[in-house]
């Protein structure tokens, strides 16, 4: 299944999951109760900043010197590792990860609130050499919400793309052996407004990717520019209310070293 198929597979899943918007919602007793029972059953360990972690499918974890290793990384589909925490608006995992075009699965994230998906990442290898895939899907608007992408290089804002529909993916040219030597940091979070000039909606999902200088290039609008930090930002359909918090987010790869470096989270105004 190639990722444009993959992409209209996640959102249409999504979709099914009858989400009324990225805010998430509170989850049920019987699904605390499973969750818990599901979690008590997989290896888990205290990771980062009192985060825990659990090994997914037939990964493993175990802690090194330089912080939490995950081998057993064969099926994007399975193996990866959960992080669970209390409700917060930001997360971020800094990682080594090596071989990760091998096989050319790829790796793909979701972020939950409770037993809800409110959104996900597939980043998949392919197109040109040395190219990537990223897919996002968000929730926050019926039918699945259409998104941009920022290009920052040193913390400036390098590009813009257009408004893209949740099917359509970007192809930056990003090494993947580049993310073992130069560790990448993936995040999440629900933006909160800078103001009234602030052009990424209140509570609108995003994704970000941060790797070191230069660390990719990307067609924009016909331009080609080059970063170090790419974010995915939900836009935010009429009728939505602000998404507030998320507790868990699942990476799964098909890698052939995984070891996460740091993990932190903002906690959630209550």
């Amino acid at each position: 299944m190639n990722i444009k198929q993959t992409g209209r597979f996640l959102a249409a899943a999504l979709l099914s999951l009858a989400a009324v918007g990225c805010q998430g919602e509170e989850p049920s007793q019987g699904d605390s109760v499973s969750t818990q029972e599901a979690a008590s059953k997989a290896q888990c360990i205290e990771g980062f900043n009192g985060i825990r972690n659990c090994a997914t499918g037939n990964a493993q974890l175990s802690k090194s010197e330089k912080g939490i290793a995950v081998s057993g990384l064969k099926s994007v589909k399975s193996d990866g590792i959960a992080s669970t925490f209390p409700r917060a608006s930001t997360w971020s995992m800094d990682a080594a990860i090596g071989g990760l075009g091998d096989t050319g699965q790829g790796l793909a994230l979701a972020a939950r609130d409770g037993s809800q998906v409110v959104s996900t990442l597939t980043i998949g290898m392919g197109g040109e050499r040395d190219q990537m895939q990223l897919a996002p899907s968000f929730t926050g608007t019926p039918g699945g919400s259409q998104y941009r992408a920022y290009i920052y290089s040193g913390g400036q804002l390098q590009a813009t793309t257009n408004v893209m529909n949740y099917d359509r993916f970007l192809n930056p040219w990003w090494w993947d052996f580049y993310w073992y030597w130069w560790p990448i940091r993936i995040g999440f979070r629900n933006h909160l407004s800078l103001g009234y000039n602030d052009p990424i909606s209140q509570g609108a999902c995003v994704w970000s990717l941060r790797g070191g200088p230069q660390a990719f290039s990307i067609d924009v609008n016909g331009r080609r520019v080059t970063g170090d930090e790419i974010e995915l930002v939900e836009e935010v359909g009429d009728g939505h209310y602000p998404y507030t918090s998320f507790s868990s987010i699942e990476v799964k790869a098909a890698a052939s070293e995984f070891t996460v470096l740091g993990e932190a989270i903002t906690p959630a105004k209550r």
